[in-house]
């Protein structure tokens, strides 16, 4: 039978296990609630989920001044809770999939980590995010005011060409599972308004 000396100790440990039990539920119903808190940003690759991301990244640049084409942009203060952490505009400069992926080897924090997937590793397991064809503004199909014209910029700017990005009957088509996320088919977009967005965020 325990004693009173035994009393707090044990209900100490009991607060401590209801304390961690409380804090694992809080965190899983409110990660969407911060990630909300700050823009949907395209990240580097190898990127945590999006909320251990934002609480492991030391916001120290590092990732920048190692990325070889200075593709990773640093988030302005207005950004939120992403404020100073890295992003990329593929528009303006998509990722280039570096063999040796030095951004990632430069994350002091583990915030960017070596990507690792379904046997793969390195730059064909990166997952940044997933590309989007908007048909309304792709210049393979009809609008309103054109005729849909022969275009795949985008396909042969991917990095798997075929695979991640393919022509179907003259119209580019995105295969989600093998898509990187990189951007490279958004910034050789020759439409005036970009038909290729990336959605970011990592899938399992």
């Amino acid at each position: 039978m325990s004693s009173r000396l035994d009393e707090p100790q044990d209900r100490g440990d009991f607060f401590k296990v209801l304390g961690t039990l409380v804090a694992g539920f809080l965190a899983e119903r409110s990660g969407t609630a911060v990630t909300k808190a700050s823009p949907a940003l395209l990240r580097p690759p190898g990127a945590l989920d999006e909320l251990a991301f934002l609480a492991a990244c030391a916001r120290c640049g590092r990732c920048l001044q190692a990325c070889p084409p200075q593709a990773i942009l640093q988030a302005p203060s207005g950004a939120g809770l992403a404020a100073g952490t890295p992003y990329l505009l593929p528009r303006s400069m998509p990722c280039f999939l570096c063999a040796d992926l030095p951004c990632t080897a430069a994350c002091p924090e583990g915030a960017l980590a070596w990507p690792r997937r379904e046997g793969l590793e390195g730059p064909r397991a990166v997952r940044m995010g997933t590309a989007r064809v908007k048909a309304e503004s792709c210049l393979a199909y009809p609008a309103a005011d054109r005729e849909a014209e022969p275009c795949r910029a985008c396909v042969d700017r991917c990095p798997y060409p075929g695979e991640a990005l393919a022509l179907v009957e003259g119209r580019p088509r995105v295969d989600p599972a093998l898509c990187a996320g990189c951007g490279q088919c958004v910034h050789a977009c020759a439409a005036t308004t970009p038909a290729v967005v990336v959605d970011p965020g990592a899938r399992p």
